[in-house]
């Protein structure tokens, strides 16, 4: 039986992708959906420069955010969230969009492709399944592809699926 692990995110890429991991393992395989949160960043006040200019100190955190949702009679209600959390409702909504059978959810927070490759190892994965996004080469220079740096760093066999 073949270990399955499924990188995900909030796009609907992350469905097409789940189904296509799916459709190439079957049935048989065992599946491990994981999702990766960032840290929510703490921004204080920040400190005064010699010229007396303010500047703001960002600094990453598993802080709880607290957010609303409204119920079904319209009963607006605070909730706290752990990215943690997040990430494993992401993982939930992607495998069940999927309908992939009894997949086993994580949720991580962290750098992306450390916490996808980290997780594969700790579930005995045997191949990792993740989706690449159609980016500008702009957005690219800012912002490297999750899926490049885990294809890069993983020891294990990587399919990315577009």
């Amino acid at each position: 039986m073949t270990h399955v692990l499924i990188a995900v995110d909030d796009t609907e890429s992350s469905v097409a992708t789940a189904r296509t991991a799916f459709s190439l393992f079957g049935a048989d395989a065992t599946y491990i959906v994981v999702s990766v949160a960032d840290r929510s960043p703490i921004i204080w006040g920040g400190d005064t420069l010699a010229w007396g200019v303010g500047y703001p100190i960002m600094m990453p955190s598993d802080v709880v955010t607290t957010g609303s949702t409204a119920s079904e009679d319209g009963t607006v209600t605070d909730v706290d969230t752990s990215p943690i959390d997040t990430a494993i409702q992401i993982a939930r909504d992607v495998a069940d969009e999927a309908h992939i059978p009894n997949p086993q959810v994580v949720g991580e927070v962290g750098d992306p492709a450390t916490a996808i490759i980290t997780a594969a190892h700790h579930h005995q994965a045997e191949v990792i399944v993740i989706g690449s996004h159609d980016r500008s080469w702009f957005s690219k220079l800012f912002s490297p592809s999750v899926a490049g740096a885990v294809v890069r760093e993983a020891d294990i066999p990587v399919l990315v699926a577009r």
